[in-house]
Order: structure tokens, then C-alpha cells, then sequence
């Protein structure tokens, strides 16, 4: 069964179509030169696990990325591989399968300009609500069976790069896991040449979206640089003591807000609600922070020889790959002003940190993964899309940083800098990073 799976994979992700442009765009794309095209399809991983109780999905493989001219459409497929214990049903609430919206594109049940039903702005594309991508194709997919969803996209009318994120889920019952699954359209402009990247701020600091070469590849990144002299480094928590279940979390925009923050993203890794094997210790996370408010750990027990750690005295940061270095040094014996640690650190000295050894299996998964810098000279917040924890640490390299940590990423990422969100909102987080000026 699965060997047939995997060659059916094969050929749909090789049978990806471009439909020709909507009638509204017909006239423009025929005095011009352009002519859409699509990448490579994913082929699936080598082996996925199975049987695990509830209702859960292993991503299984997709078509390629789009790049279609303004106006046309295309047909995208995705597979997913039933490695839960329990079967999908079509059109029985709480056991049919779907694709949703998720973040940090469009962000999680919104609506997104590359398709949807008309409702929200989104374009009518036949999907089966503005939120829902897909739904399962075959009446019933059983554990240990693979589901092909289709879907179409739309390009938009502005030239530009594009992005939808996906997540499965039971619909009225669960969402299933993220694995970082998204589609880049890239929208050419009228004459057929490739847009412009989103140029940096002039002066080399503010936010930007780059899309940053690298020798693992080119990669996204969305990203907030500030000079280390202009801004505060704070970290915050919901919670004011050690907390293991139901811990208290709140938006980005809401530590932003209280703490009249210019910028901040996400923190650590986390526990989120929508996971069945975080129903005993929802929204808990196992990395310490220091509360820049408070002016207390929390969690300090985390400092260990595990996690990486960076700590800010003031404009003056430190990183260590281990955080029992920190605690075993004279540095531990002042307050911080900040810190945060999570797991791996990514550049120490310029140099990438090779933890691949050590890395979980949805690290080495391309998705979308946070991370924070310096350089000496400025703090870098950045979402890296499309990237594993490594080669984010290279994107992060070709941007300058010297030293970096990782944050979490997929559903949780969130970026927030001047009053609106650029990349989330992600989900309700325990934990942030802030920027302030004076």
C-alpha cells in the first residue's frame, strides 16, 4: 500500500496544471510576454510513522511552487499519509478531514488573496470556505491510507511573492500537526520579467522582507534590525511564577501594547492548545526566561547543558551554546536585563552551529522558524520560511549575524513592529521578545 502511495505521489506532484488566466486578465496577459511555469514537485519522506491514537497526519509529499502571471490560476496537490488510529469521514462533523489557513500566511482560519469561496475578499476559487482549503477526497481514509487534496490558486492582480500556509485538521474536532506546509506563488509582472524583491529600509534598519541566497538555498525572511544603542532587549512572561498546566499566554500585539513596545515576536518553544499530547500541560513551555519586568526567572532550571541561551546586560549581549556555561560563570551571579533560552543556538562567532545530531525530527523540516541575533552592532529579529533550524542559521549568516538562537516557528510565529503585524498572529504565546526605544 504504501509503495503504491508513494509512486501515485510521484506522478500527481510531477501533474501539477496551470489553467490559463481568468477572463478579467485575458486581455492584459495577451499583449504581454508572460508565461506561467511551476517548480519541481516534494517527493515524500523515505518513512513516516503510524498508529498514533487520535486523529493525526504526516505530511506525504506535494506539487511544486507556482509562477504563474497576474490573474491566472493553477491546480496544487498535497498528500497526506493517515498516521493516526482513527479513520477520516466525509461530511461527518468531528471526523472529516480538511486543509485550513494557517500562519504566518495568511495566519491561522483568515482569509488569503490566492483563493478561497468570495467571502472576506478572498477570491472565488471553489474552495469550500474562505478558511478552508480543501477538503478530503474520498469518502473515507483510513489509518495507514493517503489523501491527495487539490486545490486552486489564484494569482493576484500585483506582481509580487506570495505565500500560503496549510495545516490539516478534523473539522470540530482537531487540528492535526504542522509541519510547516506552504505554497510560494511567485506573480510575474505584465510583461513576463520576475517582480522585485521588497527593497530593505534605507538607512538598513527597520523591517524588511528578503529573500536571502544562501549555499542551502534561497529563503524568505522576514526580518526587524535595529541598532543595539537605539532599543531595549526585554523579555517578557504571562506568567509571574513556574507554571506546568493551563498557563496563562496572550497575543504579540498585547505584550506589544503594554510594554509600549516599537517591535517583538515570538519567544520560545511552547505547548500549545491544539497538540493531544500537550492536553496535561497546555500553553507550559521548558526553556527559562527572565522576566525584563518582573526581574526574575522564570523556569531557571532550564538553564542546562541542553539549551542555548542569550542574555543581554544593558546593549551588551551574550550567547551560549550551553546554558549550564552561563550558570556556571561569574555573569550569573548579576541580573540580566533579558534573556531567553531555547534549543539549538544557531551561529556562534559567525560560524554555524552544527547541533544536527541533537535536533528533533520537525527541526530537520522545512516550515518556518524565528529566530534572534546580533552582531555586535544590532539585534536581528527574523521568520525564516521554507527552512530547516540549520538553514535558517545560514540565511541568518548571509545577513550578517554573528550570533543567533532559535525560536519557535510554524503556528506560534508571530512579528509584530509598528502598530500591525507582519507575520502572524500566530498562536496566544506564554512567552515574547521586545523591543523598545527610549
Amino acid at each position: 500500500m504504501r509503495v503504491l502511495a508513494r509512486l501515485a505521489i510521484f506522478a500527481l506532484v510531477a501533474s501539477w496544471s496551470i489553467i490559463g488566466p481568468s477572463p478579467a486578465a485575458r486581455a492584459a496577459t495577451a499583449a504581454a510576454t508572460c508565461t506561467g511555469s511551476t517548480g519541481p514537485g516534494i517527493p515524500p519522506p523515505a518513512s513516516v510513522p503510524g498508529g498514533v491514537s487520535g486523529f493525526h497526519a504526516q505530511w506525504y509529499g506535494q506539487s511544486g511552487y507556482p509562477t504563474l502571471c497576474q490573474g491566472q490560476r493553477s491546480t496544487a496537490t498535497v498528500a497526506y499519509y493517515n498516521s493516526g488510529s482513527r479513520g477520516w469521514v466525509s461530511g461527518r462533523m468531528g471526523e472529516v478531514a480538511y486543509l485550513g489557513t494557517w500562519g504566518p500566511e495568511p495566519g491561522q482560519d483568515s482569509a488569503s488573496p490566492l483563493g478561497g469561496d468570495g467571502a472576506l475578499g478572498s477570491p472565488a476559487t471553489g474552495w469550500p470556505r474562505y478558511n478552508r482549503i480543501a477538503m478530503q477526497p474520498a469518502a473515507y481514509v483510513g489509518p495507514g491510507q493517503v489523501a491527495w487534496f487539490q486545490f486552486t490558486i489564484q494569482a493576484p492582480a500585483t506582481a509580487g511573492s506570495y505565500r500560503l500556509y496549510l495545516r490539516p485538521l478534523v473539522e470540530g474536532a482537531t487540528w492535526m500537526e504542522d509541519f510547516g506546509v506552504f505554497w510560494l506563488v511567485t506573480v510575474l509582472n505584465a510583461d513576463g520579467t520576475p517582480p522585485g524583491p521588497t527593497p530593505p529600509p534605507a538607512n538598513g534598519t527597520g523591517y524588511s522582507f528578503q529573500n536571502v541566497a544562501t549555499t542551502r538555498g534561497t529563503f524568505g525572511v522576514h526580518l526587524v534590525k535595529e541598532r543595539l544603542s537605539d532599543v531595549t532587549v526585554r523579555t517578557l512572561t504571562a506568567n509571574a511564577t513556574d507554571c506546568f498546566n493551563n498557563c496563562p499566554a496572550k497575543p504579540l500585539a498585547q505584550y506589544a501594547v503594554e510594554n509600549a513596545a516599537y517591535a517583538g515576536m515570538n519567544g520560545t518553544y511552547l505547548c500549545p492548545p491544539d497538540y493531544a499530547d500537550c492536553a496535561s500541560k497546555v500553553n507550559s513551555y521548558e526553556y527559562a526566561v527572565y522576566n525584563s519586568a518582573l526581574r526574575r526567572w522564570l523556569n531557571q532550571r532550564a538553564i542546562n547543558s541542553q539549551n542555548g541561551l542569550a542574555v543581554w546586560n544593558g546593549a551588551t549581549a551574550t550567547f551560549y551554546r550551553r546554558g549550564a556555561t552561563y550558570a556556571q560563570s561569574s555573569a550569573s551571579q548579576n541580573p540580566p536585563t533579558a534573556a531567553i533560552s531555547n534549543y539549538p543556538l544557531l551561529l556562534q562567532g559567525g560560524a554555524v552551529v552544527d547541533s544536527t545530531a541533537e535536533q528533533s525530527p520537525s527541526q530537520m523540516l522545512r516550515g518556518t522558524k524565528g529566530a534572534i541575533g546580533v552582531d555586535g552592532t544590532y539585534v536581528y529579529l527574523a521568520i525564516v520560511t521554507g527552512a530547516t533550524v540549520i538553514e535558517a542559521a545560514y540565511a541568518l549568516q548571509a545577513l550578517g549575524v554573528r550570533d543567533a538562537l532559535n525560536l519557535d516557528g510554524g503556528g506560534t510565529a508571530a512579528m509584530w513592529v509598528g502598530g500591525s503585524y507582519k507575520v502572524g498572529p500566530g498562536r496566544l504565546l506564554p512567552n515574547a521578545v521586545l523591543l523598545t526605544k527610549p
